[in-house]
Parts: structure tokens; sequence; C-alpha cells
């Protein structure tokens, strides 16, 4: 208790720091479009949040975000399990996971603008870019399963479908949660990233974009703070949830 005491403690004081650091340089420049003040973000923050269509911005851009990690998450999984499973299967999807990763995003939200409506963009970009880290984490986590469980689930003839569920699912559980950490981590900046661009009616991409056009600063830096909310709000969550899971061991 006295350790996490402590590490609130020095967080506290970081934040301080730096928003000390932020007060002190906005008086240097003394141009609010390009810093505005720290108290300046947070009562246009306040604004923004009381406005009639905050929420179903925020809303729309959390549901394009849990939908494309959702996709990302299962197909994920499901080739990560077989591309462990059946080497000649990994061999022929390494490539293509390769070939994803090594892809840069504003490419990706350009082919997608061209591909699909502008509405399913983020959903398409946030698909692609969580796909290769959580097959990749689950391809890892097969080759951790204990071969001689696997070798006695052989001899006894228990069947595949059993063994993924009982054996290769239970064994690679801290990979699954492991790749669903770092890839939440990157989905609400790809999806803000190809809202920007795309231009949906609503979403929180839009909304910077509209700030930035009208030289509006200290919005930008409103709806940034609200996206970094957005991303430590669905990760703390998905925390919790993980940690109420058999088999996952609590932090200290």
């Amino acid at each position: 208790m006295k350790k996490t005491g402590k590490k609130h403690i020095f967080s506290l004081l970081s934040l301080l720091l730096f928003l000390v650091i932020w007060k002190i340089a906005s008086g240097i420049v003394k141009a609010d479009v390009i810093l505005p003040p720290p108290e300046k973000v947070v009562y246009i923050l306040f604004n923004t949040i009381i406005h009639d269509n905050f929420w179903k911005k925020v809303t729309t851009t959390l549901l394009r975000g849990l939908l494309g990690f959702s996709i990302s998450y299962i197909s994920g999984i499901t080739i990560g399990v077989l591309a462990g499973i059946f080497p000649h299967f990994k061999s022929f999807i390494q490539p293509v996971i390769s070939i994803i990763r090594s892809t840069p995003l504003i490419s990706v939200i350009l082919l997608a603008l061209i591909w699909f409506n502008v509405n399913n963009v983020p959903i398409f970009v946030a698909f692609l870019m969580a796909f290769p880290i959580i097959t990749a984490n689950i391809i890892e986590g097969i080759t951790t399963v204990d071969k001689k469980l696997l070798d006695m689930a052989n001899v006894y003839k228990i069947p595949l479908k059993k063994q993924i569920f009982h054996i290769y699912i239970p064994s690679i559980l801290p990979f699954i949660i492991a790749s669903a950490s770092l890839s939440l981590g990157l989905i609400w900046k790809v999806v803000i990233a190809a809202e920007v661009l795309s231009q949906p009616h609503w979403g929180i991409g839009t909304s910077l974009n509209e700030a930035k056009a009208f030289l509006l600063t200290e919005e930008v830096f409103a709806w940034t703070l609200i996206a970094i909310l957005l991303s430590v709000i669905t990760e703390i969550l998905f925390t919790q949830i993980t940690l109420r899971l058999p088999g996952v061991k609590h932090g200290n």
C-alpha cells in the first residue's frame, strides 16, 4: 500500500510539473493560436463536454474502435491458433502479416477512402492495424504450449477441437490478453487519425480537423485530451475485466 501511495504521489508530481512547464511556455509564446494556456484548454474542455453533440461524437468514435477491435480480435485469434498448430499455414500467412505490419498507416487510410464509405474507413483501418499484432502474439503463444501435454493428448486420441479449447487456449490466455492490451492502445490513435482524413459526419477526429481548420488550437488540445481519456478509460476497464478471468494473476 505504501509503495502504491508513493507511485501515485510521483505520478501527481509529474503531472503538476508538466502543467507548470506548459503554463510557462504558454506565457513565453504569448499566442493562443500556437500554445494556449492550460486553464483556457480546461475551460474549452468543459464547454465541449456539455455541448449537445458531444456524447454522440464520442460514442460514434467508441463504437467504430470497438467494432474494428472486435473484428481484428476474433480473426487474429482464429488465424493465430491455426497458424500456430499448422506449420504450413503459418508459412502461408506469415508474409501477409509482415506486409500488413510494414504498410504505412497513411497508405491504409488512403486506400480505405477509395474502397469504403467514409463511416467505415476508421473501422477497416482499426481492424487492419490491430490484426497483425494479435495474430503474431497468438502464434508466439502457441509455441509455449507444453509439448508433453500435447503428446499425452495425442496418445489418448483427444480430438483437435478439445485440444484447442482445453489445452491451447488456456495456455495462450496471457498472450491473448497482452495482444488485446497492445492493440487497444493503438486502436484509438488509428481510428481518430482515420476520422481526421475521412471526415465522417460524427467523430472525435472530425471535430479535431474542424478545430484545426478554424485555427482553434485550444479546441484541438481539448479534443486531444478527450481522446486520451477515452484510451485510458477503456484500458482501465479492460484491465479490470481481465483480472476477473480465471487463470489471470493479479498485479501487486
